[in-house]
């Protein structure tokens, strides 16, 4: 496949996520994300759905803990994406079942996603969300990596979305220095804490090149750890 990303990474856990969200976009199965908070999970959902032919139809996220009324009609002929799949209560879960037959149908014809920040299989388990739901929803299952564990994406990224934030052609360069510490930092809200600090980096006044400094303070006075 071409190896052009819509966002920078090098990480070989990314290159295969990538292959599996192009191969998930040209068919029409269920598909259940599995990551962290902020990790891109209605990112990838997104991607999937304009990569497939249900591009121009609606893509509509919800929470799982919303009421499903009428949400085929809103998303007719598109993508559905239910958030946090494992905050729906039991009446819900139920609901959503019976919702899933209604989806298929050719008034409908709406394809579900879903996202969790759990393993969804601990809670099957533990009798508090249902097993054949739970199968029904996962038929394809993509696993979102944490920021932390693909460390040499993390100033890539970090450049480029400084770059998308501030408009420009050419972001302020990383000292070494500021480099090492943004891999070293753990990053617990993942890529949306990352889209946050540069967002708000980029509303200043900055030099050609960052140096510690000019980091956030939570990410800047951290010790170096061997």
């Amino acid at each position: 496949m071409n190896r052009e990303p819509r966002l920078a990474w090098v990480n070989d856990a990314m290159y295969k996520l990538e292959d599996d969200i192009r191969s998930a976009s040209q068919i029409d199965a269920r598909v259940m994300m599995t990551g962290e908070s902020g990790v891109g999970k209605s990112f990838v959902a997104n991607l999937i759905h304009q990569l497939s032919p249900r591009r121009r139809a609606p893509f509509v996220v919800v929470n799982g803990a919303d009421a499903v009324d009428g949400l085929l009609h809103t998303a007719r002929g598109g993508t559905l994406l239910f958030q946090d799949i494992e905050n729906i209560p039991a009446p819900g879960q139920a609901e959503l079942l019976r919702l899933l037959d209604s989806a298929t149908a050719p008034e409908n014809n709406v394809r579900l996603m879903t996202a969790t920040n759990v393993h969804l299989f601990d809670r099957v388990q533990h009798g508090h969300f249902r097993e054949d739901l739970f199968y029904r929803l996962n038929v394809i299952h993509l696993i979102i990596p944490p920021l932390r564990e693909r460390p040499e994406d993390i100033p890539l990224m970090f450049q480029h979305y400084l770059a998308l934030h501030a408009r420009a052609e050419a972001p302020p360069r990383l000292s070494t220095a500021a480099r090492q510490r943004l891999v070293e930092y753990p990053w617990p809200g993942n890529v949306r804490e990352l889209q946050a600090v540069t967002k708000n980096l980029s509303s200043q006044a900055l030099p050609d090149v960052l140096e510690l400094e000019h980091l956030p303070a939570t990410i800047a006075g951290l010790t170096t750890t061997n």
